[in-house]
């Protein structure tokens, strides 16, 4: 399968504004929507924007219906995912990755939209964008003067400035596809159809509120189901809250350097990416080149 660049995003585009995971109060994402039309947007919104169905944004139907429309609508240039929680994975039987591969639009979110993206990856080859998650990211405070130039410059012009000072485990340059996103949604993918091929790829991760003990084991799963057996490396992000409960259990730090000595593969650490409020957005897709502990992102998927 090849994979497909979406559209850039031009000025007064429409935004399709989608819930594809967990429900929340209406007034959150406010801010986020006042922002994006004082950047000149229009908004649409999603039918299950605003609905519950206990922790989710509306039933599994409806809110895969809004994604399936957003997709095909002709006046939609865009999707922007509302928040991350829980959801997205139990969507992905009920998508059109047809009409979807034929209306290659970027779509932006982050945490659980990981496992959306990751299966649009694997079922379309589209190539989106992680980093973004309005009722977090964007609030009556603003939002992060990094993120902000992060997300408009991958959306709008495909352009990653270099990330400098990664951090070397195990040594060694990389070169490929950029896959990855929330280490515990990739893990929840191992054994379907959702995950993309990982052959040659740069896999990046990120997690919050996971223990050391359970990033050490969806590794630890993630290796048995021989991912890092073909991967190109692997460059660890942002783990926020993920600290011991006690201090004899170790720090993250241990878990990754045991991870290193068990793979083959270049492993960093100090990827800019992940639950901080400051982060970059990643491509799921685009070609990554690491040379240098600095990451170079290119517009192309080779």
């Amino acid at each position: 399968m090849h994979s497909i660049i979406p559209t850039l995003l031009k000025p007064k585009s429409k935004l399709g504004i989608v819930s594809p995971s967990g429900s929340f109060q209406a007034t959150r994402l406010q801010p986020a929507l006042a922002y994006l039309r004082a950047q000149g947007y229009q908004i649409g919104e999603g039918q299950s924007l605003y609905a519950q169905n206990r922790y989710l944004a509306g039933t599994d139907a409806e809110r895969a219906r809004d994604l399936n429309t957003m997709f095909a609508d002709p006046t939609i240039h865009a999707l922007f995912v509302s928040r991350g929680g829980y959801g997205s994975a139990r969507l992905l039987h009920l998508l059109n990755w047809e009409t979807i591969a034929q209306n290659p639009k970027p779509l932006i979110g982050l945490s659980d939209t990981t496992a959306l993206q990751l299966g649009l990856f694997a079922k379309t080859g589209l190539v989106s964008f992680s980093g973004l998650a309005l009722c977090s990211d964007i609030t009556p405070d603003g939002i992060d003067a990094l993120t902000e130039k992060s997300v408009w410059n991958a959306l709008c012009h495909h352009a990653f400035e270099p990330i400098d000072g990664l951090t070397p485990i195990r040594t060694g340059n990389m070169s490929g596809p950029l896959i990855g996103g929330c280490l515990s949604l990739l893990a929840s993918l191992v054994g379907t159809t959702y995950l993309p091929d990982w052959t040659n790829a740069i896999i990046f991760l990120e997690d919050i509120g996971e223990p050391p003990y359970r990033i050490d084991r969806m590794l630890n799963q993630l290796q048995m189901a021989g991912i890092f057996d073909q991967a190109a490396g692997v460059l660890f992000g942002q783990f926020e809250k993920c600290d011991p409960d006690k201090p004899a259990e170790g720090t993250l730090q241990d878990v990754f350097e045991d991870f290193a000595h068990k793979v083959t593969c270049p492993v960093y650490t100090n990827l800019p990416y992940g639950h901080n409020k400051s982060r970059r957005v990643m491509p799921i897709g685009l070609y990554g080149q690491v040379t240098n502990n600095q990451l170079i992102i290119n517009k192309s998927t080779a």
